[in-house]
């Protein structure tokens, strides 16, 4: 029956040439929406590793201040005043590169005899509070790391796996940004947002007074109601005597650079609906109008002893054939983006495999779906009818 079917396919080629292309274009264009969201999705999955729930970011500038004592000063008694507040739990003071402003500083060295890349956080004693940061290794920075002979670092797992997984953290020193000693390894640090690759980190010591440690991270207590900001507005202004500052509430902003991928992805997987919607239509039509010009030969195919289940495998055999050669030939080109390495480093192989596994049986689910009602409709097709109307 299935040589029978091969050549049905093959004697209705200019016919099936349409719905081939048709289903090819549309696997074309599903797999590679899928990729894009099925990264997006991984990235997702990863955790961000600090808190954003009842977090604020009051972003300061001391750089033009004349007497750095003075800022200094200023810097710290800001910090105890709005700590002196029960509605506060944490507060740190940490360096322009701060969650999801879009800042990057980076360095890279084979200095140790090995490939160091990293992106630099500046953070002080209190960040791993305030930011709710989880330690997998070794301690977090503290008082007497601001006399040490070399300046101490803590590192992502990530980096740690990377570059220094086997090696001794404890008493070696490794040249980063000149010579530091890691004191320890976070688990997770993706501070660009949840739909961004997590990049490597080191974080670098910076006391709370310094003045190039500008952003205030403070950490509410929990149903702190955001009228709050009012007195933290004030008392800032107060203490520094400033008014060009602004206070950053870091839930928004993450929710904010997620909505700037959810609403295209959405947008895209609409898009991707109508076109499958389109196929599905156009595969139920042309079925059913192969059904009425055959109707003769359902009819002498079931005088001959054909079964009603036997006609309508028949049917859905044609129309699974010229989709399987379809999605066989869209397989033969979209294989070849994850063997040549297309975008790597931002897709990974795994997001084109699962894509183009998810993109095929979605479109063979639809086949099935579109060709059994009017299969069953050429079964039940009584052979006397259908003669005596020839």
């Amino acid at each position: 029956m299935i040589r029978h079917i091969f050549q049905l396919v093959w004697n209705k080629k200019r016919s099936n040439a349409l719905l081939f292309l048709e289903i090819f274009f549309a696997f074309a264009i599903l797999f590679l929406v899928l990729t894009w969201v099925t990264r997006n999705l991984r990235l997702f999955s990863t955790p961000l590793g600090f808190e954003t729930e009842n977090t604020w970011i009051v972003h300061l500038d001391f750089y033009d201040a004349e007497d750095t004592l003075a800022a200094s000063a200023t810097k710290v008694r800001l910090r105890e005043e709005l700590l002196a507040l029960p509605q506060i739990e944490a507060a740190s003071y940490g360096g322009d590169v701060s969650p999801f402003s879009g800042s990057i500083w980076s360095t890279n060295n084979d200095n140790n005899g090995f490939m160091i890349q990293t992106h630099l956080v500046f953070a002080d004693e209190h960040y791993k509070d305030a930011a709710r940061l989880k330690l997998v290794q070794g301690r977090w920075f503290d008082e007497t790391d601001r006399d040490a002979r070399y300046k101490p670092v803590v590192i992502s797992k990530k980096l740690y796996d990377e570059s220094f997984e086997g090696r001794n953290l404890q008493d070696s020193v490794y040249t980063i940004d000149g010579e530091n000693k890691i004191v320890g390894v976070v688990d997770h640090y993706k501070y660009h947002g949840d739909f961004s690759p997590e990049y490597n980190v080191t974080f670098f010591y910076e006391p709370s007074s310094a003045i190039d440690m500008p952003n205030l991270h403070l950490l509410l207590a929990p149903g702190t109601p955001v009228a709050f900001e009012e007195e933290v507005n004030r008392i800032v202004a107060d203490v520094t005597g400033k008014s060009d500052f602004t206070i950053e509430h870091l839930q928004k902003s993450r929710d904010q650079a997620a909505r700037s991928v959810w609403v295209p992805m959405i947008s895209m997987l609409s898009i991707c609906g109508f076109l499958v919607l389109n196929v599905a239509l156009g595969l139920f039509g042309v079925l059913w109008y192969n059904i009425s010009k055959r109707r003769a030969e359902v009819g002498l195919r079931r005088t001959l002893g054909a079964s009603r289940t036997e006609v309508s495998l028949q049917f859905v055999g044609e129309i699974m054939i010229v989709s399987l050669l379809a999605l066989l030939l869209g397989a033969v080109f979209a294989v070849q983006l994850p063997l040549m390495g297309v975008l790597e480093g931002e897709i990974e192989a795994f997001d084109y495999y699962v894509a183009m596994g998810v993109g095929a049986a979605f479109i063979i689910g639809l086949v099935l779906l579109c060709t059994f009602y009017p299969s069953q409709e050429a079964g039940r097709l009584q052979p006397a009818i259908v003669l005596h109307e020839e």
